[in-house]
Parts: structure tokens; sequence; C-alpha cells
């Protein structure tokens, strides 16, 4: 089971949606949820100035890539380039209705993200994340 897992997407439905089935797998303990990726971003801008100790480190980032404000390649450009050495165990899966062949390529290229997955976030998908011996190894905090 992770600790905490951060969602990032403008339409609210998937956002529920995503935080019952992550509830109901038992697959983390604290779903933290935003609206866009400036959002986010300033989430870990306020975690930064907090002691090391008393800072939420998401493990798992599920992350929309068309959101207003700032999308997520936007939010991966900022995170990696202010974020990722305080939060080094953060990963990311793209779970997005993007059907744009040259997003699936960009993910692939980078190493901060697991995967890309078509929404909506299922059951199954959840379920062979939690059987994937790297992810077990990578995040097992339970």
């Amino acid at each position: 089971m992770l600790k905490t897992v951060m969602l990032v997407d403008d339409d609210d439905v998937t956002l529920m949606i995503c935080k019952l089935r992550l509830e109901k797998a038992k697959f983390c303990k604290e779903v933290i949820r935003f609206e866009n990726g400036a959002d986010a971003i300033q989430f870990f801008e306020k975690q930064i100035l907090l002691p090391s100790e008393q800072r939420t480190e998401p493990e798992l980032i599920f992350l929309d890539i068309n959101m207003p404000v700032m999308n997520g390649w936007e939010f991966i450009e900022s995170f990696e380039a202010h974020y990722l050495s305080i939060f080094p165990n953060t990963k990311i899966i793209i779970l997005s209705s993007s059907v744009d062949p040259k997003d699936e390529e960009m993910a692939k290229a980078n190493q901060r993200i697991l995967g890309f997955l078509t929404k909506p976030l299922s059951d199954q998908y959840l379920q062979e994340l939690m059987r994937n011996t790297y992810f077990i190894n990578k995040f097992n905090h339970s």
C-alpha cells in the first residue's frame, strides 16, 4: 500500500471516480487532488517550506495531460526543474483521454513516467500495478 497518491485532473468526475477506486482497492492511505498542474505545483512549493519530516511526498501521481492553467507536460517540466531533487521518489502515471501518439511517445521517453493510461482508471489496472514486482518493491511502505 502506498502512503500518498496525488490526482491531477480538471474533471471533477474523473477525480471522484479515481479517488473511490483507489480507496476501494486499498491502494493508498491518502489521496490528494488538484484540478490543474499549477495547483499541484503550489502544493510542492508549500511542502518545501516545511521541515523534511513534516512533508508529504506523493509516491505516485496520476496526471492528466490536457488541462487549463497548466497542462500535464508543463507540470512535469516544472516539477523536474524545481522539485525533483527534493521529492526524488515521486513517480507519474499519465491518465489521459489523449489519443495523440506523440503524448505516449513523450511518456515512454521520460523515466519518471511509469505508464500511459487511457481514462478511466480501472480496478483491473490498479490490481495489475499492485501485483507488479517492480512497483511493489519500489513503493512498499505498508
